[in-house]
């Protein structure tokens, strides 16, 4: 029986009194999105992104966003939706997600969640506290007191304000945020996430966690990048460097992306460029197998 034979008879089985949501989820470069295509074609299922990165209008081959020709084949929903420099949260996520479910069950199809950022799921499934909306005047003053003081000294400020926020890497655009939270509410973000989940999208779900011995997982995440290069990734990041945009700005986390640019600015080597590239994704591929494995409670896991 084939992979997709049994996600069909599990889901056959389960006799959901409403139509569920499935679910895919797993670590980048596993076939993901192979699996949702096929099963979609199966189940009548239309694909939503659940991947940060695949938001970006900017980044679609270095996202490694469905192409013309499976979108064709299969709707694909919030893919490529914003620019790089637009804001964009787990929020704004889920509310748009709302908005697409309503439509795909008014059409008898069924979504299919597909993508390996572990908060998007997480907040799909369990919901998410939702903090009230950052004035722009209070954000904008943030961010020019972030670049008056520095990393250093606002770090310590967000600490004063909220003993709970946590952070292991110093990360401008969460530590801005969680301050202007804070002016804007007078109370912390920490103390927002300790409230009871709302927001949840939906109540019937089926999620699906695909595993694979780690290092073909490796692996396939070093041919898809060399892939990525031959298909214009160099191109579409000169692009973000000829813009000149905040290279701060979440999109900039893309794998890859920051390697590509030091070697368009000559600091390193196109062949650096790709071997740190692959280092940072297998760094990548095991930080997210230790979040599935202490956040992720899967209906069904999957060895592919």
């Amino acid at each position: 029986m084939s992979t997709i034979q049994r996600i069909e008879r599990k889901i056959l089985d389960l006799n959901f009194d409403k139509t569920p949501i499935i679910v895919i989820s797993g670590p980048t470069g596993i076939g993901k999105s192979k699996l949702a295509i096929s099963l979609a074609k199966k189940i009548n299922g239309v694909i939503i992104n659940a991947d940060s990165m695949q938001i970006y209008k900017e980044l679609k081959i270095i996202s490694s966003q469905p192409s013309e020709r499976d979108k064709k084949i299969i709707s694909h929903e919030l893919y490529g939706i914003r620019s790089i420099y637009q804001s964009f949260s787990v929020m704004e996520w889920l509310e748009l997600v709302k908005e697409k479910l309503d439509i795909i069950f008014n059409k008898n199809k069924i979504p299919i969640i597909v993508g390996g950022t572990g908060m998007y799921i997480k907040s799909a499934i369990n919901g998410i506290s939702k903090i009230p909306k950052v004035d722009k005047e209070v954000f904008e003053h943030c961010s020019k007191l972030f670049e008056k003081i520095g990393i250093v000294e606002f770090k310590k400020l967000v600490e004063e304000v909220d003993k709970d926020f946590t952070v292991k890497k110093i990360d401008k655009q969460r530590l801005i945020r969680a301050y202007s939270v804070y002016l804007q509410t007078d109370k912390s973000i920490s103390e927002w996430h300790k409230n009871s989940y709302v927001n949840k999208v939906y109540n019937t779900f089926f999620s699906i966690l695909l595993e694979q011995e780690r290092e073909k997982n490796y692996q396939n995440c070093e041919n898809r990048f060399e892939q990525f290069i031959n298909n214009g990734a160099i191109e579409e990041v000169k692009f973000l460097k000829d813009k000149k945009f905040d290279r701060s700005l979440p999109g900039f986390k893309c794998l890859g992306v920051i390697w590509i640019l030091k070697y368009l600015e000559k600091e390193i080597s196109l062949k650096d460029a790709i071997l740190l590239s692959k280092r940072d994704t297998r760094r990548y591929v095991k930080r997210q197998l230790t979040w599935f494995r202490h956040n992720f409670n899967p209906d069904q896991i999957l060895r592919i």
